[in-house]
């Protein structure tokens, strides 16, 4: 049965292994793009996230799906239809990324290792069954939340792993565990939002952008589509590079 409502421990024990893992790198990367680069990536995910797509393409980039495969054909209480089949082949079509995001929307910083292994592989075999024949070379933390053995698994398994803490990645950094910024609908999310921006576009920095949902009234999860695209095109006018994850990972040097 989906838990739609699940919230992860916000307890002190909680918070302090949230820090202590943070800080603990399991796969250290130098991150050293050329220009700066964006990923803008969508969570879970509704199918109103393909207004996201369509933003991110009209600024000549790609975006990336982090797919929840338990949610497949479901229709959220909150978020509303969650994607299925024919969305993913629609996104691969038009070059966006599809990434892993555990298949029951696993809290992985509560559960065993073995656990977390079994329930990202029933991810990649879930949407495999769909028709997503592609190598999933990405991944995304349900809540942000991991341990630091299962980031250093993710690490082994994906390219890159992409967590919920906020910043820009530069230098020294942690590959299965990727800093990134949320997206919301305050005023509150805008500055913090286009601050990053600022940082990463003067600093040539990765960026992550992450929300669920888009749309002009979008959920509490999600982000307005007029956010997204002030943040595309001020991204696009200053010579950054509007990346899914993997291909933002080669810009970066993360990888070949």
């Amino acid at each position: 049965m989906i838990q739609w409502t699940y919230a992860p421990s916000r307890l002190p024990p909680a918070k302090v292994q949230r820090r202590v893992v943070q800080w603990r790198k399991a796969c250290q990367a130098d991150v050293a793009p050329d220009r700066p680069v964006i990923s803008f990536t969508f969570d879970d995910f509704p199918k109103s996230a393909l207004n996201g797509a369509d933003i991110v393409e009209k600024h000549g980039g790609r975006a990336g799906f982090y797919a929840c495969t338990s949610f497949i054909g479901q229709r959220s209480p909150v978020m509303g239809e969650m994607f299925d089949g024919a969305t993913l082949a629609e996104l691969r079509a038009r070059g966006h990324e599809i990434g892993a995001h555990t298949h029951t929307h696993l809290d992985c910083a509560r559960a065993r290792l073995g656990a977390v292994e079994r329930d990202i592989g029933e991810n990649l075999v879930a949407l495999s069954e769909t028709g997503h024949d592609e190598t999933v070379s990405a991944f995304a933390f349900p809540y942000g939340e991991t341990t630091y053995s299962a980031k250093r698994w993710v690490g082994e398994v994906f390219v890159t792993g992409r967590g919920i803490l906020p910043g820009v990645n530069i230098g020294e950094c942690d590959r299965s565990q990727l800093r990134a910024v949320e997206l919301g609908g305050t005023a509150m999310h805008r500055r913090r939002a286009l601050a990053a921006l600022k940082t990463a576009i003067d600093a040539k920095a990765w960026l992550f952008f992450f929300t669920h949902d888009v749309g002009r009234t979008p959920t509490n999860y999600g982000a307005p589509a007029d956010l997204l695209e002030e943040l595309a095109q001020r991204a696009a006018e200053s010579g950054a590079v509007l990346a899914a994850p993997t291909f933002g990972a080669v810009l970066s040097g993360v990888m070949d």
